[in-house]
């Protein structure tokens, strides 16, 4: 099936096939032959069957029981470079017991992963398949990873001898780009190409990639600021504790660790880049880190509610860590030196087990009807930004009319919906006709958190703050 494919390219070097010839001219070749030869190599290295004097390699290869013609001379031709890599899973994988995985069968020799260009399709790949088949009974591999390769612009090869040339400045050196970039973001450039396919080189989609770092270390940056004052071992609070924001959101992140676990088992990097830079992106950055500032910057320090969220920071913290160590090796090591009470010195010294929490479908369905909600009001907000009719959100009282089964999930969890919109006052009603309504919140502006209540003023010695900060500044106060 192969006539095109000659075993030896008649090269001067390489790999000897190991012939000797008799005085007419027949090659003399046995397996026994090929032993001994095969041994003198293993001892002597490949060189030693042309530097040999001819006589002296007889010798050493000829079999002890030989009957045939006496060998004058030896062959000069040498193996097909494709036959002695292609051997490679016998001459190392099924040698080398400390390859070995104990298992069973061809599995435990087998190597996990054989990694090519594209263009081994028809070399390599075939090659090594054939002849470990042939010689080994199973493929000597348990996955193929094919990669593209690198173009420019236009999707033309790479040229090194046209750099300088003729104005041709596409793409660079690499240490160029990690010069200008930094080495972090140019591995994270590397992790979110799809190297399947061939990967286009350019000034432009680095800069884009380098804005998704910075997004992701502004990320880690945020979530390490608000644990300043967290110990995991005396604070942490257990799943019973959690506040229904923190459930939310570790539910989130708990599918997102299996996903992103399922995806670098799949080799499939840029699948990682997409979740994490998502994940970072939309849960985090625009909903719940910006839900949490309240909670974490004006609740008492050590109050419930605060040390969850912060329970809930420190798990993504460790675990986005975790997660971007492959791809940003250093910016993870950096940020992991700031975890407090960090369960390694290295990030690369960790374990990761992705989280095995699970929010329950009752309750993901219910986030669900909350974040409906939550777009068809924030418009309404903006709307009376504009009018002038409110400043900040937190100046607003929304009145909201739902439809029977939406205000009977939204109701009891109201709440939730008054932090999602960040607003001071909410009411939720039910009716056969929708609405939304937005006016000016009652009572008067803590000065501490800037919600509107009704109790600011009423504290003496605080006069100017709401219930709940006249409790953080007695906690403080009591600490101090």
């Amino acid at each position: 099936t192969r006539p095109d494919w000659c075993i030896s390219r008649q090269r001067t070097w390489g790999v000897p096939i190991p012939a000797f010839y008799d005085g007419a001219g027949n090659a003399l070749l046995t397996a026994a032959i090929v032993r001994r030869a095969a041994d003198l190599v293993e001892t002597h290295g490949s060189n030693a069957w042309f530097s040999m004097p001819a006589a002296e390699l007889w010798a050493a290869c000829r079999p002890a029981d030989w009957t045939g013609p006496e060998a004058v001379s030896r062959g000069h031709d040498t193996l097909d470079v494709w036959i002695d890599s292609g051997s490679s899973s016998r001459a190392v994988l099924m040698r080398r017991e400390g390859l070995h995985h104990g298992t069973a069968g061809a599995s435990d020799w087998q190597a996990d992963v054989y990694l090519e260009g594209s263009d081994q399709h028809r070399g390599w790949f075939q090659s090594s398949l054939l002849l470990s088949l042939a010689g080994n009974g199973a493929p000597p591999f348990k996955t193929v990873l094919t990669h593209g390769f690198m173009v420019d612009e236009d999707r033309e090869k790479i040229s090194k001898s046209k750099q300088g040339q003729g104005g041709y400045a596409k793409p660079q050196t690499a240490d160029r780009y990690v010069n200008d970039h930094g080495a972090d973001v140019v591995r994270l450039w590397v992790a979110s190409q799809d190297y399947r396919s061939d990967i286009v080189v350019s000034e432009e989609r680095l800069k884009k990639v380098g804005e998704t770092y910075r997004l992701l270390r502004n990320t880690l940056r945020y979530q390490l600021s608000n644990l300043y004052d967290f110990d995991p071992a005396r604070d942490t609070v257990p799943e019973a504790g959690w506040t229904p924001l923190d459930r939310w959101i570790l539910g989130e992140f708990a599918r997102l660790e299996r996903e992103v676990a399922a995806a670098y088992d799949a080799y499939e990097f840029h699948v990682v880049y997409q979740k994490l830079a998502q994940f970072a992106a939309v849960e985090l950055s625009a909903t719940f880190h910006d839900v949490a500032k309240d909670r974490l910057y004006t609740d008492a320090a050590g109050s419930a509610r605060r040390r969850s969220t912060q329970t809930a920071l420190y798990r993504m913290a460790t675990g986005m860590c975790q997660m971007l160590a492959p791809m940003l090796a250093f910016t993870a090591d950096e940020a992991w030196e700031y975890l407090p009470g960090r369960p390694a010195d290295s990030v690369h010294l960790s374990d990761w087990t992705p989280s095995a929490f699970e929010s329950s479908e009752v309750e993901r369905a219910a986030w669900r009807t909350l974040f409906a909600v939550r777009e068809r009001v924030l418009p309404e907000l903006e709307k009376a930004r504009q009018a002038k009719s409110i400043g900040k959100s937190l100046e607003a009282r929304v009145e909201l009319v739902l439809a029977a089964d939406e205000a009977a999930v939204a109701g009891p969890r109201a709440a939730e919906l008054r932090e999602l919109l960040n607003v001071s006052q909410l009411e939720i009603g039910s009716g056969a006709v929708a609405s939304v309504a937005v006016t000016t919140a009652n009572g008067a502006k803590c000065e501490r958190c800037w919600h509107w209540e009704s109790e600011v003023g009423r504290d003496a010695q605080h006069p100017g703050l709401c219930a709940r900060c006249v409790v953080a500044v007695g906690v403080h106060a009591a600490a101090a």
